[in-house]
């Protein structure tokens, strides 16, 4: 008859913490079990980081697409901003290539990159009338009717820093992965940071012409290499949120929470180096070679008929 010999999955912990458990020292504070509440020194946070960035301007004039003075013949004013942006890769359009010989940066080439603008009318009391949406062509091609060789470009080429890598798509085998540059703006599938080379822009109203219904729009597209990386940064404490109350004549113990101040979880993150140390405290305790405070000292609980819900219980000791 075979005998089966089958093997536990190993649990793993950090060298120091095995090597105090083997030494038999016991700071008995499970951290698994009993969190520490407290403010922290230190926080760890993994924050994007920008490694590099360059921007250019360019200017266009192009059709808002409506007529201004018929639609809205009080219209005095507008503002405008970008919501997004929309290109594709390759020859004429948007390149991201290594450069030889120098493997950290890269040269990108913007190329024919429609942006989507929100034009907001106003009247000569300032009081807003309509919110309109045209397009136009950035650095389109040399035939392009927002094309100009000084200000509107068919395309530039610029170096960038990234010496992390780029972000690609991955499609379906057998394609090969292509690099892309992520787009940040104000829609709502492009409007959140990758890693990688990321593109956003702002613009400018320099001229808005009622009797052509055109304007002259400058914009700034900025070019970013950024990557998230873990950082320890002194802590001032937790966002203080400021609560909006109910108020009402019910004094039950609903209407006293809702009227209270906002649950805060204050559970915090270890320090884990000089001078606090304290990833020695994830570990198991041993009840047997210590004294160990016991389980679910630290949790707040409610007791029946209480009107405050952040009674502690004592927990009962244990044998």
């Amino acid at each position: 008859m075979a005998i089966c010999k089958c093997k536990s999955k190993p649990r793993i912990v950090s060298n120091v913490v095995q090597s105090m458990k083997h030494s038999g020292n016991c700071g008995c504070i499970d951290v698994c079990a009993n969190p520490i509440i407290a403010d922290p020194n230190l926080l760890g946070i993994m924050a994007p980081l920008i490694y590099d960035e360059i921007g250019i301007n360019l200017c266009t004039t192009f059709p808002l697409g409506v007529d201004i003075s018929t639609t809205y013949p009080t219209a005095t004013n507008a503002s405008i901003s970008i919501i997004g942006a929309t290109y594709t890769y390759g020859d004429g359009n948007v390149q991201i290539e290594s450069i030889v010989g120098r493997p950290n940066c890269y040269l990108i080439t913007l190329a024919n990159i429609t942006i989507q603008f929100a034009v907001t009318l106003y009247d000569a009391a300032c009081r807003q009338l309509a919110t309109i949406y045209p397009t136009a062509v950035y650095l389109p091609p040399a035939t392009g009717v927002t094309y100009d060789e000084d200000t509107n470009p068919s395309s530039v080429e610029l170096e960038l820093f990234a010496p992390y890598g780029l972000s690609y798509t991955i499609p379906a085998a057998p394609a090969t992965p292509t690099p892309v540059i992520n787009y940040i703006g104000f829609d709502t599938t492009g409007n959140t940071l990758k890693q990688g080379i990321n593109l956003f822009g702002m613009a400018k109203m320099l001229s808005f012409n009622l009797e052509d219904d055109t304007a002259t729009v400058g914009v700034t597209l900025v070019l970013q290499s950024l990557y998230y990386v873990g950082y320890k940064v002194h802590s001032a404490g937790k966002i203080d949120i400021p609560k909006g109350s109910i108020i009402a004549p019910d004094n039950s113990d609903c209407m006293r929470f809702v009227a209270g101040d906002l649950l805060n979880l204050v559970i915090k993150p270890l320090d884990l180096g000089c001078p606090e140390n304290e990833q020695y405290l994830k570990q198991e305790c041993e009840q047997n070679s210590c004294s160990c405070t016991p389980a679910c000292n630290n949790i707040p609980c409610t007791l029946n008929g209480a009107a405050d819900n952040q009674v502690p219980i004592t927990p009962t000791p244990q044998e």
